[in-house]
């Protein structure tokens, strides 16, 4: 009850505070992974540039759905409808499951022609390296980023903070280590980044149900008990397709920006890449402090509390 009851100020400054700091090293790691991976050839930068909207539409697809997931349990508890809220945390992880392995599936076939589109060189080979090993983990990727917004939706932003830095330092960490072959790990080059990244998520999924099984929630993840509710889907749905679709058309533009400069030469594809990795300092921070107040807005919302809804969005 916290979200109906603290103070507006201090209230969205500490659940967005986390979020926006989680978001900086992100950021950070996308800059990072670029830099390491630059160290390998111009070629294996631009393969990781064109890659780099794929990568940008899976994390869409998940989040934009999660937003809906975020917004209904928030929703759901703020008016008092436990089971529904039960009902929409189950859903996600067994709906965000299945777009993952979707996800892989069409990734994996569509790879090689979406490069070949691009360049017939030797980027191709660096991009069918990495994207082999990186799209494998997209079921990894979807759960956690439903747990994620399960989170964030009961308010836990500091356990969301924990699980994606952990996720984030790990990568920052191994990319060196498994691209140059560091100590006694092998020269992995293009495919090292990639499993950093991988091992990367698989950390931040593992913080996210170890926090959840230790430090029980305001609501139950209970697949066993799982059954298709048309009203809650339609809730999640509602919210989360237009979501994802709003988060997916910069990758849009990216491939199409990519098509257009492939034409007059490669490196300016390496810029382009390079630029979108550096916009994320601005942009990321600021989505942090979006995530911290779309539950307080969500469960003032659902609790028919509309003054408290304009007050934390005017703020």
């Amino acid at each position: 009850t916290f979200m109906k009851e603290k103070p507006i100020i201090p209230l969205v400054i500490s659940m967005s505070l986390p979020m926006a700091a989680s978001m900086l090293v992100n950021s950070l790691y996308n800059i990072v992974d670029s830099y390491f991976v630059a160290k390998i050839s111009d070629k294996a930068m631009t393969a990781l540039s064109l890659v780099y909207p794929v990568q940008n539409l899976i994390t869409a697809i998940a989040v934009g759905f999660s937003v809906g997931v975020s917004a209904a349990i928030a929703f759901y508890l703020g008016a008092g409808k436990q089971d529904k809220a039960d009902q929409a945390a189950s859903d996600a992880i067994l709906y965000n499951t299945l777009h993952g392995i979707l996800l892989v599936i069409g990734c994996l076939l569509f790879m090689p022609a979406f490069l070949r589109f691009f360049t017939e060189d030797e980027a191709v080979a660096y991009g069918l390296s990495y994207s082999r090993i990186a799209f494998s983990f997209a079921v990894v990727i979807t759960v956690g980023i439903a747990y994620e917004k399960i989170f964030q939706a009961v308010g836990r932003m500091k356990v969301s903070m924990i699980s994606m830095m952990a996720g984030f330092i790990t990568n920052i960490i191994l990319d060196p280590v498994l691209i140059f072959g560091l100590g006694p790990f092998p020269k992995m080059g293009m495919e090292g980044a990639a499993v950093a990244t991988g091992i990367g998520q698989v950390i931040t999924l593992l913080v996210y149900l170890a926090f959840y099984y230790a430090s029980p929630i305001p609501v139950k993840v209970q697949l066993k008990s799982w059954r298709p509710d048309r009203e809650t889907a339609k809730r999640l749905y509602g919210v989360g397709i237009p979501a994802t679709l709003n988060m997916a058309l910069p990758s849009l533009l990216i491939s199409a920006l990519n098509t257009i400069l492939s034409g007059f030469s490669e490196a300016y594809v390496l810029v382009l890449g390079v630029y979108y990795k550096l916009q994320t300092f601005l942009y990321l921070p600021a989505n942090g402090i979006i995530q911290g107040i779309r539950p307080l807005i969500g469960y003032n919302y659902g609790a028919r509390e509309e003054k408290r809804v304009k007050q934390i969005y005017s703020f």
